[in-house]
């Protein structure tokens, strides 16, 4: 098995974040904690476990994070005990070519993408009636042992290499879905998890923030859930406003930014120095980018009583003014990759939404793949994300 992984030794960790202080091409050098190695195959460690060649896999914000050693010993992350390694690549496509005897809704030959990633207890190879609450409510991604050891040992890989091993509800069957359409599942589950946080009503004004992949999602899927809101975009990048628009977005604010709510809302703009309040925002805004600045000029961005999606993030600890929280009884939610939903009266999976969606044309899946790596390229394809982002919505490494 070969997999790209992240060695999270401080030491090395903290070689990269000086060395790139005077230089970008310290994250492409041989002392970067991101390596490609080569491991035997692993057996499979349950009989519920499945192995999977991967086909294609897509390029993370958290890929990113890892790649740039941007994490921060100032988060909650960090008191966290975790693994030495961590396999890269989530959003990924590929065929299963080994199950275990227990395995009862995947078979060999079967297309299947990753659904879990982040460590919960399904991945940590604990038994169903060890499961925390969130597990066995099927969010998996606010799991509650997310700290605790795993009793799985040895390589397992991931996304980014020539295969890896999960256990069974580890992965969704894509049979029905194109390449291309099964290695998108993973982001468009991410901004639909976010737009089900808090569906806007109708003859809301919605702000978002940002018009990356994550962004671009958020505009489709609450157009489509709420088609009578209105929908304002924040980007800054003109090359992305015409995609943006494709999707669903009303507007795109331009100049100013405190100027382009207070016009776009026709609400009061308030400044001393430059220090500025906005009086009567907006209805809902889903922040994207999730820059540290950002979040004190969102909580003035919003009506009273207005909700903030805080959907993008960095990894590092920000200080901001709390005034509008309490003075404008704003509401503030979480948003963190997938799980569990209730959508139209049912509970589901977000992954499960998605492919029905795919499948049933029901979504625009075009246009977001703008570049494509071999696999041993990665670095070639970290090196445009961190030069030119600009330029890019998703990369794709293709592992075959």
């Amino acid at each position: 098995m070969k997999t790209i992984l992240f060695e999270g030794k401080i030491s090395k960790v903290a070689i990269i974040k000086i060395l790139s202080f005077f230089s970008r091409k310290a994250y492409h050098s041989k002392l970067s904690p991101v390596v490609y190695k080569e491991y035997q195959d692993p057996t499979l460690p349950a009989d519920n476990w499945v192995r999977i060649k991967n086909i294609q896999t897509g390029i993370c914000g958290s890929d990113m994070t890892f790649y740039r050693c941007a994490q921060s010993t100032s988060t909650a992350f960090y008191p966290m005990p975790c693994s030495d390694i961590t396999y890269l690549g989530h959003e990924t496509v590929g065929e299963v070519i080994e199950i275990g005897t227990k395995v009862k809704s995947l078979k060999v030959g079967d297309k299947v993408c990753m659904r879990k990633y982040m460590a919960s207890c399904e991945l940590k190879g604990y038994s169903p009636n060890k499961f925390c609450n969130m597990c066995k409510k099927g969010n998996y991604s606010d799991c509650e042992n997310y700290g605790e050891p795993s009793k799985i040992t040895g390589p397992v890989g991931a996304g980014m290499g020539d295969s890896y091993i999960a256990p069974e509800g580890q992965l969704l069957e894509v049979n029905d879905l194109t390449n291309d359409e099964a290695v998108l599942i993973e982001p468009f589950a991410v901004s639909l998890h976010a737009v089900l946080k808090h569906i806007p009503k109708a003859n809301d004004k919605v702000l978002v923030i940002g018009a990356g992949m994550i962004g671009l999602n958020v505009i489709q899927f609450t157009k489509k859930l709420q088609p009578n809101c209105k929908i304002y975009v924040m980007e800054n990048n003109p090359n992305k406003h015409s995609f943006a628009k494709k999707l669903g977005a009303d507007e795109i604010l331009s100049g100013d930014p405190y100027q382009a709510v207070a016009k776009a809302t026709n609400s009061l703009l308030y400044q001393k120095g430059k220090n500025r309040m906005i009086l009567g925002g907006f209805d809902v805004i889903f922040d994207c980018v999730g820059k540290g600045s950002l979040f004190n000029d969102t909580l003035r961005w919003l009506k009273a009583q207005g909700t903030l999606v805080k959907v993008g993030y960095q990894m590092t600890k920000t200080s901001f003014d709390e005034t509008p929280i309490w003075w404008q009884g704003l509401n503030i939610i979480g948003a963190d990759s997938h799980g569990l939903e209730i959508f139209n009266g049912e509970e589901k999976q977000t992954f499960e939404i998605v492919k029905e969606m795919m499948t049933k044309k029901e979504l625009i899946t075009e246009g977001f793949i703008t570049h494509r790596f071999k696999l041993n390229d990665y670095k070639k394809a970290f090196k445009l994300l961190i030069e030119n982002p600009r330029d890019t919505i998703k990369v794709i490494l293709k592992c075959e």
